[in-house]
């Protein structure tokens, strides 16, 4: 039977109010933030639990927290590895400051636990859904960054127990230093991101205390990567290999710390200390992991490297939330990096303390779409690119997007630093610097070409010299230049020009001419060869022996297609007469050659790059690489014209090199060089292939040439080479302040010969049985941070080895620039 609707009237009622009073039941909440009681420096992720309970929550990356309660909140409690647990009882509840005292950690030496290690549960679920975790195996997101740089002595009075070592210097370094940075950036960033691996970032807002120039926009969001799911983290460019990765449970010892319990009673977050098992050498890291059980998905992670780094020690903090039911996502990221080899000294006495400088980005993401629609066509190779107003942006948008108001001390420094810039012309420093790095001086409306300066190698001698050319101060369009040196040795003066114009700058569409009297390298192997100042590879070049004299005259046309490709076209004219005892012909060569052959040569050239979805960074002047993941193909085709611009020979010669660099967890990086050539006519010496040998029986380390080969000492028409590099780095020798890095080597060789009886004068070799060395390096010996040196020793095997053992072997010293 029914009841009527009045007896219903007074449940609904009651469910009614009950809903009223529930929706509108106070909450409690308490804000304020955790830092080192002695630096003063934020603490992240600190467990915070709410009175006697078990439940909290963790301070955020600048240690802010903000807590709710259905209940009055009475007492907090604060935990946090290497630090003293406290309790606080709470009188008012905004704004806290609370303060944790630092203690001394003792990693466990004992790694053996009874029975399984109960961490591993935690950290086999996390790996078992490490795939559903990872942003970048999303269909699509996109979100908006802003980043926060600033650059200072790292200076910490809890360091100046000795009050002896305290003098007027650092009080003065002190009081300025407090009240503002050194350098300061902020950037607002749009990304966006299409699977597998499609990115763009957009710089829409930037600035640089005393810079106008927007050059170092991608510094915050190149430091460290965005995500911890990946097998191989990269942190300024190194790798380490992930605490969450396959086979992490036989590399890293793991401990629970600390277990919370969220408030809404639904997850429970576990945190896990990590770090390499003692005795495990490789690039691993240490820190720890907020796993939460919600998803099993990292919540916050803290991260540095394992073992000590001589120049720099980098810690990195990221924090992850749900921003829908599913997806967990990075929500802020922070990294500092102490620069040990950069010192501030707060004093001219030398036993006074000095500071190495400390480098802090920090980056908060909002507006987060995850699974959004994102057409393809959105991307390009240009990844960053930096909108030409994005350093024009007025006060009143930044507020947008900042997380907090500049503080007083960040706004002194755009005042001070923004003054002085302007007087001291900071802006053309920096563009100098850059333009030095490319291995040229900047003066006024010129750059000089330090290459041009001066250089050595047994046939020129000492060679002195001047090169300059016009800068973008006199224009971004067109480009005139010249140089001209003298040979000590050959007593010849070399001397040429040269002029550039872009077409149009969305293709890189570029037109030259150039004119040169030089000299050349007979036989010459290597027509990619780098031409970069600082080049391992240039160092062969104070090696060669044989030069043919050359005058050529050139024009050009190079551009940018098929989005991965650079094409250069060009029609050259040349004369080379060789500076050794030589005559080309199918007779006897005379026994005086009076006068020496010219060989005049006419050639059509194809040039490509080709580098499989290389990536860019674009701004207002330039479009810098960097750099891919895919090999990099460089072909180039020549054509000789015969009885045309006075060309004497008709052949084809086709030249190849393919490069490509891999990681390998817990071995290493490996780095392949492949290269061949192959020329189908009879043509002079000077155009074949010599070997690319860079032998002396004690000498400079020139990679990717054969280390034990004479010079000149085969030659070929057709030829193939490989150049095998595996650099283990610190893996097989490592010590807290010694820490080189071994690279083994192994070279291959094969070169064939067609008609050497039309070369006589010189003796003429090919390697067509194969020619094998091995070796070794050991580099950063030495390290002085703008380069190292090394030791190496390599050794000569199979049919072109000699019968002496000393005759095989060749020593050298390997330099390294890490530009």
């Amino acid at each position: 039977m029914h009841q009527p609707m009045s007896a219903k009237l007074p449940g609904i009622l009651l469910f009614l109010l009950f809903l009223f009073t529930s929706s509108f039941a106070q909450n409690y909440t308490v804000n304020g933030k955790v830092v080192d009681s002695e630096s003063k420096k934020p603490l992240a992720f600190v467990n915070i639990v709410i009175n006697s309970g078990n439940r909290g929550n963790v301070s955020d990356i600048d240690g802010k927290f903000y807590l709710q309660s259905k209940e009055p909140i009475k007492i907090l409690k604060f935990s946090y590895v290497g630090y003293q647990p406290m309790s606080m009882e709470i009188s008012h509840t905004k704004d806290l400051q609370v303060y944790l005292k630092r203690i001394p950690i003792e990693l466990q030496t004992v790694e053996i636990l009874p029975g399984e290690n109960p961490a591993h549960r935690i950290i086999r679920n996390a790996l078992n859904n490490k795939d559903a975790n990872d942003p970048e195996k999303l269909k699509s997101f996109s979100y908006t960054s802003y980043e926060k740089m600033i650059f200072e002595p790292d200076i910490d009075s809890s360091q100046l127990a000795d009050s002896a070592k305290v003098d007027t210097s650092y009080t003065a370094m002190k009081n300025f230093m407090d009240k503002q940075h050194m350098l300061m950036m902020e950037n607002v960033v749009q990304h966006k991101f299409l699977y597998p691996d499609k990115s763009k970032q957009k710089v829409i807002a930037t600035r640089i205390s005393g810079l106008s120039d927007p050059l170092f926009v991608f510094l915050v969001s190149q430091i460290q990567s965005n995500s911890f799911y990946k097998d191989v983290i990269k942190i300024l460019d190194k790798n380490y290999i992930n605490p969450i990765s396959s086979g992490c449970l036989s590399k890293y010892f793991f401990d629970i710390k600390d277990t919370l319990f969220s408030q809404n009673n639904q997850d429970t977050t576990f945190v896990i200390f990590y770090r390499p098992f003692i005795g495990k050498n490789f690039d691993g890291l240490k820190g720890l992991l907020y796993i939460n059980s919600n998803g099993w998905a990292i919540q916050n992670v803290i991260a540095e490297p394992s073992r000590n780094n001589i120049l720099a020690d980098i810690k990195i903090q990221q924090k992850y939330e749900r921003v829908d039911s599913l997806h967990w996502f990075p929500v802020q990221l922070n990294t500092d990096i102490i620069i040990k080899g950069m010192r501030a000294n707060v004093s001219k006495d030398t036993s006074k303390p000095s500071y190495p400088m400390i480098l802090k980005g920090k980056s908060y993401l909002r507006d987060i779409q995850l699974n959004t629609d994102i057409v393809k066509r959105y991307f390009d190779n240009v990844e960053i690119d930096v909108d030409p107003n994005a350093a024009q942006k007025p006060e009143e948008y930044w507020h947008t997007y900042r997380v907090d108001s500049l503080t007083a001390k960040d706004r002194e420094t755009y005042r001070v630093i923004d003054s002085l810039g302007k007087a001291e012309h900071f802006d053309r420093y920096v563009k100098g610097l850059e333009t030095v790095l490319k291995g040229k001086i900047p003066y006024r409306w010129l750059n000089f070409d330090l290459s041009k300066l001066m250089h050595y190698n047994p046939h020129e001698g000492f060679y002195l010299g001047v090169g300059a050319e016009t800068n973008d101060r006199l224009s971004r369009t067109f480009n005139i230049g010249g140089y001209w040196g003298y040979g000590f040795g050959d007593q010849t003066a070399k001397y040429g020009s040269n002029a550039r114009i872009m077409l149009f700058r969305p293709w890189d569409l570029e037109a030259g001419a150039a004119y040169h009297f030089d000299v050349s390298e007979a036989a010459a192997t290597d027509v990619f060869a780098s031409h970069k100042l600082f080049s391992e590879d240039n160092f062969r070049n104070y090696l060669l022996k044989k030069f043919d004299n050359e005058e050529q005259k050139e024009a050009w046309l190079s551009f940018r297609t098929l989005r991965y490709m650079t094409l250069k076209l060009s029609l050259s004219q040349s004369t080379k007469t060789p500076q050794y005892s030589y005559y080309f012909g199918s007779n006897p060569m005379p026994s005086i050659i009076t006068p020496l052959q010219h060989f005049h040569f006419t050639e059509l050239n194809v040039g490509l790059r080709y580098a499989f979805r290389e990536k860019f960074l674009k701004n207002a002047r330039n479009k810098i690489s960097l750099g891919t993941d895919y090999p990099i193909v460089y072909f180039h085709f020549t054509h000789g014209i015969k009885d045309f611009l006075n060309g004497d020979f008709d052949y084809n010669r086709y030249d190849l090199k393919i490069e490509k660099s891999f990681f390998t967890k817990y071995s290493g990086k490996s780095s392949l060089a492949l290269t061949a050539g192959y020329i189908d006519g009879e043509i002079p010496y000077g155009q074949l292939f010599n070997g690319h040998g860079s032998y002396r029986p004690f000498t400079i380390f020139a990679p990717n040439s054969f280390a034990t080969m004479r010079m000149n000492e085969f030659t070929a028409n057709r030829y193939a080479s490989a150049f095998l590099t595996h650099n283990f780095g610190k893996l097989l020798l490592c010590h807290k302040n010694f820490q080189p890095e071994l690279s083994v080597i192994t070279n291959i060789g094969f070169g064939w010969l067609k008609n050497a009886g039309n070369h006589s004068g010189i003796i003429l070799k090919p390697y067509d049985k194969g020619y094998y060395e091995s070796g070794f390096v050991i580099n950063k010996l030495i390290n002085f941070q703008i380069y190292s040196i090394g030791v190496g020793a390599f050794y000569r095997y199979g049919p072109y080895s000699f019968d002496k053992f000393m005759d095989n072997l060749g020593l050298k010293i390997a330099i390294a620039f890490p530009l």
